[in-house]
């Protein structure tokens, strides 16, 4: 007797596949505009004179595109804000893949996998920001690391640094230990090992690290706004002085958004596929 075919299990029909198929490009494109919007609006202010942000009804093109945003908030403090942006987030994300990546092979080698140790690890990642703060504010008034890069690329690597391990070694348990066995017997050093055999190997989980580590450099506010004065001004805490000590201008704040996010943007982009390859390793793990 053959087995009886369920409608479920049926072959969909050529419309019903192509009713599908539009329905879920439909979500898609809904998805992406919604995501999209804020940052279309945002460029589009970027470019409009002043007078033309208090317009009723608001226009959405800028009838007299401009510049004058962008070269006037980067004046006021916008310049200064991406700079040391820039400068902390890349020496921190340095930081915390130099240390990251000999304690997450530690934790892949020797520790189990779903193990409390990894789980204390990713723990400390979220401790909320405000707890530590006073801690590190008295402890940077006396060690004059107050206000300076190097105090806050010590808080931002302990910030993240968590993270960082956690997913490299989620990451090298998927790498055989065969390889680093072959390695071994034709003599190689641990240098040579780490650098020609597990550095390569770990590229994508790297990649994906150093960019998740950036971006919450990038974007962290509360340690920039306590531990900082007037010499090291972050850009989220520049933005912030644009509503404090002046009328928000919305074409200067929507300028050196822009400027700030496309970096981000296009960091993200190019590196993407191995985004998608790391959390499918995770993923996988699972």
């Amino acid at each position: 007797m053959s087995p009886t075919i369920l409608p479920a299990q049926a072959e969909k029909t050529p419309a019903a596949a192509w009713i599908a198929l539009a329905a879920r490009h439909l979500v898609i494109i809904v998805l992406l505009a919604l995501f999209l919007l804020p940052l279309a609006w945002l460029l589009l202010t970027a470019f409009k004179p002043y007078a033309e942000l208090f317009t009723s009804p608001p226009t959405v093109l800028p009838a007299n595109p401009t510049l004058v945003n962008f070269s006037e908030g980067w004046a006021i403090g916008g310049g200064k804000g991406i700079m040391d942006s820039l400068i902390v987030s890349a020496l921190s994300t340095f930081a915390c893949l130099v240390l990251g990546f000999p304690a997450a092979y530690a934790l892949a080698r020797r520790f189990p996998p779903h193990g409390q140790l990894s789980f204390t690890i990713l723990s400390l990642r979220m401790l909320p920001p405000i707890v530590p703060v006073i801690g590190f504010y008295i402890l940077f008034q006396q060690l004059s690391l107050f206000d300076t890069y190097l105090g806050l690329v010590i808080v931002y690597t302990f910030m993240n640094l968590p993270l960082v391990v956690w997913l490299l070694a989620e990451f090298i348990r998927q790498i055989p230990t065969t390889y680093e066995e072959a390695a071994r017997i034709d003599g190689a050093p641990w240098y040579r090992l780490a650098w020609d055999v597990l550095l390569p190997l770990s590229a994508p989980g790297i990649l994906t690290a150093g960019i998740l580590a950036m971006i919450f450099a990038w974007n962290e506010f509360l340690f920039a706004l306590v531990l900082t004065g007037e010499q090291v001004i972050t850009l989220p805490k520049a933005l912030a002085s644009f509503f404090l000590f002046q009328q928000p201008n919305w074409g200067q704040l929507g300028a050196i958004g822009i400027v700030a996010t496309a970096p981000l943007l296009v960091v993200s982009y190019y590196m993407q596929r191995f985004l998608i390859r790391s959390f499918s390793v995770e993923l996988g793990g699972r």
